[in-house]
Order: C-alpha cells, then sequence, then structure tokens
C-alpha cells in the first residue's frame, strides 16, 4: 500500500508539473481551463503553445494508462508536442510528427488521443486536427447554434507513421464575435452516475446553448457543477479536462 501511495504522489507531481500554470491573456479572447484528476491520477493533459508571433496551439490530450505509467507518457507527449510546434503552421503536421516519436516509445498497448487546435489570434482562423480525440464543439453565437467539429484521425501510438499520415487531415473554422469554442476529454461526456449511465454529448450541446454568452470562467464553473451533480455519490471514474475560448472581439 505504501508503494502504491508512492508511485501515486510521483505521478501527481509529474501531471501537476506539466500544467501551465498561467491562462493565456489574449486582447478578445476570454479563456479559461477546467482540470480535475480522478482519484487514481489519470493521464489527461493539456497545454497552451506560442507557434509565432500571431498564433497559439491550445491541445487537450488523453493517455490510455494511469499513474505513473501515464504520467510519464503525457509528460513526454507534452515534451514532444512543444519541440514539433513553434512555426509549423499545420497541425496534421504536428501531430504526425509527434506521433513519429510517440510511437517509438510507447509501451504497446498505450495510446495518446489529443485534440490540436491552432488559433490565428488577428484573423480568428482555427486550424483544428486529431489524433482519435473527442470532438471540438463550437457554439455559433449569432446564430444560436451548435457544430462538432471531428476531422479524422487516429490515436498517437498506434502506427509508426504511414497510416497515422494518411488518415489525419485538418479542419477550418472561422470564428466570430460570440462565438465560443470547447475542448475537452472524454471524462467529460462519459462521467457516469451512479446507475452507470453516461452524461452524453446531446447534455454537452444543451449546456453550451444555455451557457455560451457567460464569462468564460463561470462557464467552467457552471460544467464542473453540472457535471458533479450528475455524478451525485458515484465515484470520479475519469480526469475531467476542458478549454473554452470566447471570442468578445474587445480588443
Amino acid at each position: 500500500v505504501e508503494r502504491f501511495q508512492s508511485d501515486l504522489n510521483l505521478a501527481e507531481g509529474i501531471m501537476s508539473n506539466l500544467m501551465p500554470k498561467k491562462i493565456p491573456d489574449i486582447p478578445g479572447y476570454d479563456i479559461f481551463v477546467y482540470y480535475e484528476p480522478a482519484r487514481e491520477v489519470g493521464g489527461d493533459y493539456y497545454d497552451f503553445i506560442p507557434v509565432d508571433e500571431r498564433r497559439l496551439a491550445f491541445v487537450v490530450a488523453d493517455v490510455s494508462g494511469k499513474s505513473i505509467g501515464g504520467a510519464m507518457v503525457a509528460g513526454n507527449t507534452r515534451t514532444i508536442l512543444r519541440l514539433m510546434a513553434p512555426r509549423n503552421l499545420s497541425p496534421a503536421d504536428v501531430l504526425s510528427n509527434t506521433n513519429y516519436h510517440i510511437f517509438r516509445d510507447i509501451r504497446r498497448g498505450m495510446f495518446v488521443t489529443c485534440l490540436y487546435a491552432l488559433l490565428d489570434v488577428p484573423t480568428r482562423v482555427l486550424t483544428v486536427a486529431s489524433a482519435g480525440h473527442n470532438p471540438m464543439l463550437v457554439w455559433r453565437g449569432k446564430a444560436r447554434r451548435h457544430e462538432w467539429i471531428k476531422p479524422n484521425g487516429i490515436a498517437l501510438g498506434f502506427d509508426s507513421g504511414q497510416i497515422f499520415k494518411r488518415t489525419i487531415v485538418e479542419a477550418k473554422v472561422i470564428l466570430g464575435v460570440e462565438d465560443r469554442v470547447l475542448l475537452y476529454s472524454d471524462g467529460v461526456v462519459e462521467a457516469m452516475n451512479e446507475a452507470r449511465e453516461e452524461w452524453g454529448e446531446p447534455a454537452l450541446a444543451e449546456f453550451m446553448a444555455r451557457h455560451a454568452e457567460q464569462p468564460s470562467n463561470a462557464f467552467c464553473r457552471e460544467l464542473a457543477r453540472v457535471l458533479s451533480q450528475h455524478k451525485g455519490q458515484a465515484e470520479q471514474h475519469d480526469d475531467i479536462t476542458f478549454i473554452t475560448i470566447r471570442v468578445t472581439g474587445n480588443q
């Protein structure tokens, strides 16, 4: 038991050091993040990576393993992504290069899903690639409707590169004032109550429609509260991670 607890403490230390210490403050955008690890340390990780003078990448990733193994793979993924991202304007290429290195290091049977969204700050164009991750949810403030953005791609670590490169595609999303974007890990939509019912994508879309206009910190607090309410007395079985970006247009 002591050994297990010391492993958990070590993994927790690794994971807390991976997370960015502050949220980017960008005029015209309201950004906030929420991260709640499950009791046994999982492998969710999020990041904000400056790519060049006008572009910033947002990352949410989820490692299949838990405890020290998952934490080490998450740390490795973060390091490689941060090496591959600067000056590269193709999220699909960044993920392909990351996969090349992850595949060589990862234990067979483990993998990493990852959503990588590159924001061109002045033009409000978001270029998105997914390594087998949950779709991104976009709320169109003026039209009052939601869109799921799910570009094709397989998880990091499954394949040495040929299949990965052949399947990964990019999606471009042009954001307008009052639009909101949500990147999240599967712990959000797969949050279970005592009857083992998942919260689900329809509930997330409905939540977005009701709360999209709130400031991002209030939006995150409310989403965390609703997930906790759904869970009830059930144990949290997975990490819950999400990043939200609202376009305010205020420079």
